[in-house]
């Protein structure tokens, strides 16, 4: 990470990176704390989502023993943290403030006070249950925040080399590992929402303990292999109280675990879970050189771009789930298109351009950067949408349950708050996504006017390229 100097000269571009930095952490920061003045809104009418506050900074002191009190908001709640802290990474490598990576750093000390002595590190389950900590995978969300946290971590200390977040990092992954395995004893199985297994494998990329691929490779490839797994691990669960309302009556296919990894062959249920999972495969093919892993990467994206995905890169057509849902069923007026979704989709086309230097992956990524990407979010950086839609009838909108998930204004801020500090995380390190490097080649993915030093054979090589995209092709 970080390995070549990629300076981003494109006003258009430079704007994005200086509105983060200055306007969008900031505002954040401000909302992670209850500080800001603003009205936190439900993505739809019908969530049963808690909106008066975030509470996530305070959820982090009440698990640290600084503050009393109880948890509050969603159960990954400590997410939106931890992809405020990426992206604060990232804002650093592309300029130095001294008082944004103090800041980071005090967070960086609380989160080490609220990790378990066992490495253990999510403030609901440590608050309100921690007998219940792994017992119902399917809601709890525990290895998707620690995913989060792990990609945090390996974002701040490529830029700042601090340690300790590291530190928190490898205990919480040498955690997770002694829990889950095949082994006898372990838990045989995985979180509902991919995340942790990308992490671990950047957490690989950047260690080099093979012990972190290892249980990646494991994540990916139990996963479907029993689709009643869930409903079979939740009976070990003392409490029968849901982790989160209306999760129960989904099937296999919302999880991707309705049959293993290398059977699927169509993109099926929540579009951001589908995209992480995604990114994951294409990350580990790489790493071991797995062909079979690749072709199923490849089968997955053609799905995707050629049968269930919009003009705009949107992904997600249907707001029950945040779902896929068959080929060709792309509605205007009713499609989900979240912020998150397209965002993974770059993830995966990035990773998938790591792999396979073809166009068609840069092609969707620009797409999907340039539409449903910055789409999310208005140009004063403090309000945003979640749902990017093709067709909006206001009146539609405010009146029709099936689409108050149509917003017609972005809010400043979402009870489900994942969009926000994903965008933030994305666009402060777009510089990592302009190029690929393979062998003694670099590949431009991006028409972005920039300059930048590659190491290539022990030499560097230094390129610049102007251009006045997207005004001008």
């Amino acid at each position: 990470m970080f390995e070549n100097k990629i300076k981003i000269t494109a006003p258009f571009w430079q704007q994005y990176i200086n509105l983060i930095r200055e306007e969008m952490l900031p505002f954040q920061w401000s909302v992670l704390n209850d500080e800001a003045d603003i009205k936190i809104e439900k993505e739809r009418d019908a969530d049963h989502i808690p909106a008066e506050k975030s509470h996530a900074i305070e959820n982090f002191k009440i698990a640290a023993g600084i503050s009393k009190g109880k948890h509050y908001g969603m159960v990954f709640q400590d997410s939106d943290v931890y992809k405020w802290l990426e992206a604060v990474a990232y804002a650093l490598h592309q300029h130095q403030d001294n008082a944004l990576q103090k800041i980071a750093d005090e967070v960086i000390d609380l989160l080490a006070k609220a990790q378990q002595s066992d490495g253990y590190l999510n403030t609901y389950f440590t608050i309100e249950a921690p007998e219940r900590r792994y017992k119902r995978l399917y809601q709890s969300h525990e290895l998707y925040c620690a995913g989060h946290f792990i990609e945090a971590a390996v974002g701040y200390y490529s830029v700042t080399k601090n340690q300790k977040i590291l530190d928190i990092a490898c205990k919480l992954a040498d955690h997770i590992d002694d829990i889950f395995g095949s082994e006898d004893g372990k838990i045989h199985g995985y979180d509902g929402h991919e995340e942790i297994e990308l992490a671990l494998l950047r957490l690989f990329e950047l260690t080099k303990n093979d012990k972190y691929k290892n249980l990646a490779n494991f994540f990916l490839y139990e996963r479907g292999k029993n689709p009643n797994f869930f409903k079979e691990q939740q009976k070990t669960d003392p409490s029968t109280k849901p982790v989160i309302e209306g999760m129960e009556s989904f099937k296999p296919e919302y999880y991707q675990n309705h049959k293993s990894i290398l059977e699927q062959e169509t993109a099926e249920g929540h579009a951001v879970r589908v995209m992480y999972m995604c990114t994951g495969m294409a990350m580990l093919a790489r790493l071991n050189n797995d062909e079979k892993m690749f072709e199923a990467c490849k089968r997955l994206w053609k799905n995707i771009v050629t049968k269930r995905m919009y003009i705009t890169g949107g992904i997600g057509s249907t707001v029950i789930g945040e779902a896929f849902t068959a080929d060709y069923d792309l509605p205007n007026d009713t499609m989900y298109c979240e912020t998150c979704a397209s965002i993974g989709l770059i993830f995966f086309a990035n990773n998938m351009l790591k792999l396979d230097v073809d166009s068609q992956y840069a092609d969707i990524m620009e797409k999907a950067l340039y539409n449903t990407v910055i789409d999310g979010m208005a140009l004063d950086g403090k309000h945003f949408f979640y749902v990017n839609p093709l067709e909006v009838v206001p009146q539609l909108s405010h009146k029709d349950p099936g689409k108050s998930h149509v917003k017609t204004v972005r809010p400043a801020w979402f009870g489900c708050a994942c969009c926000p500090p994903n965008l933030a995380r994305l666009l402060s390190s777009l510089d990592e996504y302009m190029y690929t490097v393979k062998d003694d080649v670099i590949y431009s993915n991006l028409y972005v006017s920039n300059k930048s030093d590659f190491k290539i054979n022990n030499q560097v090589i230094s390129i610049e390229e102007i251009t006045d995209y997207p005004w001008d092709g």
